[in-house]
């Protein structure tokens, strides 16, 4: 169970900076248009902070994406 978390949260991680590098985003910009912190963008894509469901969704929208297809991308 432990693992499969990992996986998804990796995962997660990887599909996030995928979209965000795709749109030609920094990770300030993400961070502005999502109203979080960049330090907070960083430690998500870094794997070091799983998002809230509202960060989630905030993210999801910044980056013009449904949320179902941040979880299901492999990664572009």
């Amino acid at each position: 169970m432990s693992q499969d978390i990992e996986s998804y949260e990796h995962h997660l991680a990887t599909s996030i900076r995928a979209f965000r590098k795709s749109r030609g985003l920094s990770q300030a910009d993400l961070a502005h248009k999502a109203g979080l912190d960049r330090k907070t963008i960083n430690r998500i894509e870094n794997g070091h902070y799983s998002p809230t469901m509202s960060n989630f969704f905030s993210i999801s929208q910044a980056l013009e994406v449904d949320p179902q297809d941040l979880l299901a991308s492999k990664c572009l």
